[in-house]
């Protein structure tokens, strides 16, 4: 049972349902155990949603407004002072806020996990995370190639490749519960792979320091 008494039964309900979908699966999980986790009965639970799948809708669109979309907000002006890929990684706001983490990071694997046998969930995980995160990181670097911080030949469609790849690739281990069980992921959360990612970028695609338009951005 998730114990937080800023919640409202409803918000419980929704906290309580992503954590148990995430370990179990949604599809395994019974609306019965999930009332037992919740503290109540499951006619309890159906006079708040009509059925199970109205709460993964729920999770879902909550997940869609409040995360997924800030892909479609402007950060770039971040980046002013800080062209560092610790900058990049603030102005792509590649984490989740603090005070949700665990439930953000829980409904993510939900959507990884049920991906292949929900189209909604495909369609979300395809428009907001992936096409969308891709439209971002695209704009990121014409905007730094414009700017005369990287170079004009800089490719960025291989650059927001490589991202999607490492989000995606690091995402799909997280939801089969491997996480970094491998040399090559020892220590290393998404972003710190990340961090080397345009740490790489800048330095093999910035245009010199001393370039007298440098100081624009």
């Amino acid at each position: 049972m998730v114990e937080n008494d800023n919640l409202s039964t409803k918000e419980r309900i929704l906290h309580t349902a992503v954590a148990l979908f995430a370990e179990k699966g949604f599809t395994e999980t019974t609306i019965r155990e999930l009332a037992a986790a919740v503290g109540m009965n499951a006619a309890s639970i159906y006079y708040h949603f009509p059925s199970k799948s109205s709460i993964l809708d729920s999770i879902l669109e909550d997940y869609v407004n409040n995360i997924a979309n800030t892909f479609q907000q402007d950060r770039f002006d971040k980046l002013k002072g800080n062209i560092t890929a610790e900058g990049i990684l603030s102005c792509l706001e590649l984490v989740f806020p603090a005070d949700k983490a665990a439930y953000y990071l829980n409904v993510l694997r939900v959507m990884l996990q049920e991906q292949y046998r929900n189209a909604q969930v495909r369609k979300i995980l395809t428009d907001y995370i992936i096409l969308g995160g891709e439209q971002v990181i695209k704009k990121m670097i014409r905007q730094l190639i414009d700017n005369h911080v990287l170079a004009e030949n800089t490719d960025a469609d291989f650059w927001v490749k490589a991202h999607s790849s490492f989000v995606y690739t690091f995402s799909c281990r997280m939801a089969l519960g491997i996480g970094d069980q491998s040399s090559a992921y020892t220590g290393m959360d998404l972003t710190e792979l990340l961090g080397f990612m345009y740490d790489l970028l800048l330095k093999t695609c910035k245009v010199d320091a001393g370039s007298a338009t440098q100081s624009e951005y």
